[in-house]
């Protein structure tokens, strides 16, 4: 989903993400990744979100830098749909096609986009496609925040590919990297490898419910990653991941890597933002985690959509 305006600066890129509370913005450079600046600000409402946004962006000389916005899991449908057997400038309207009667809402009010999967390792297996659809009023609210703040919006992104972006980040994939992020409500299992996403899997609940309803739902997650372990390596990479990395989260999560090293036959470990990227000022272990999905905006390196 890409918004073109007038030529930008060049030499780094932003990454921003909202929720409801919460302004996140991160911005690394081009060349080596670095991150010269991470903040996260409280706000309530489109209007204090715009109006912070556009204080930040002249406090810090912003204006006209590239940047990516990041949708929040809730605000957009990740769906894994056949492939559609059509010349590249018909995928598009051939995906919107194919998902009209898989989303909640009329698909003439949705921006819709897709990337690919990797190809499976059983043969003859049906080539798939990820497609990503949003409501088009949540888009343009977003585009006109961040293009009303003074910065150059290069494209809207997903969380499962902000995701992508730090375990390409993580040296020695072997078989493959499972991120597991857990936000108050919602979570996201993805699994990567070599830059790419092979499998992501939504979560209706986040760390509240771990903290709220405890063994319930620590046996629901463990479930939902043995399940996507399985997959994963049955049918899509044919070897087991080396090792599930627990994003920065607001709750236990140091109860929860122990658990999941109890339940599961791959190592888990806590992934502090700092393990994977340079900081030039490192944030606190509980400042990490409203800065996640904005990270993974500004490490995006894709310069074409499909």
């Amino acid at each position: 989903m890409r918004f073109l305006r007038k030529k930008p600066k060049s030499g780094s890129l932003v990454g921003v993400h909202f929720t409801d509370r919460q302004l996140a913005l991160v911005r690394c450079r081009d060349d080596d990744g670095r991150v010269e600046l991470a903040l996260s600000r409280p706000v309530e409402g489109a209007d204090e979100r715009a109006r912070v946004l556009a204080e930040l962006v002249r406090e810090h000389g912003l204006e006209r830098r590239p940047c990516v916005c990041m949708l929040s899991p809730g605000d957009y449908q990740l769906l894994q749909v056949e492939a559609p057997d059509v010349d590249p400038a018909e995928l598009r309207a051939a995906i919107r096609w194919r998902i009209k009667d898989l989303i909640d809402y009329h698909v003439d009010d949705a921006v819709v986009d897709a990337f690919a999967v990797p190809e499976s390792v059983n043969r003859g297996a049906v080539k798939m496609m990820f497609a990503v659809s949003a409501r088009l009023r949540r888009v343009q609210e977003l585009v006109d925040t961040v293009q009303g703040s003074g910065l150059w919006l290069q494209a809207v992104d997903v969380a499962e590919l902000g995701l992508r972006n730090i375990a390409a980040q993580v040296p020695e994939q072997a078989g493959g990297v499972v991120v597991l992020a857990l936000g108050e409500r919602r979570g996201l299992i993805t699994v990567c490898r070599d830059q790419a996403l092979y499998l992501a899997r939504g979560l209706d609940f986040g760390s509240e419910a771990l903290i709220d309803e405890g063994t319930l739902r620590y046996e629901s997650l463990v479930l939902e990653l043995q399940r996507s372990l399985d997959y994963y390596e049955s049918q899509l990479a044919g070897v087991p991941a080396s090792r599930i990395l627990v994003a920065p989260m607001d709750g236990p999560r140091d109860r929860l890597v122990e658990y999941l090293n109890e339940q599961l036959g791959v190592p888990a470990f806590g992934l502090d933002l700092h393990q994977v990227v340079e900081f030039d000022q490192t944030p606190e272990p509980a400042a990490q985690a409203p800065l996640l999905y904005a990270l993974g905006g500004a490490l995006r390196r894709e310069r074409k959509a499909l």
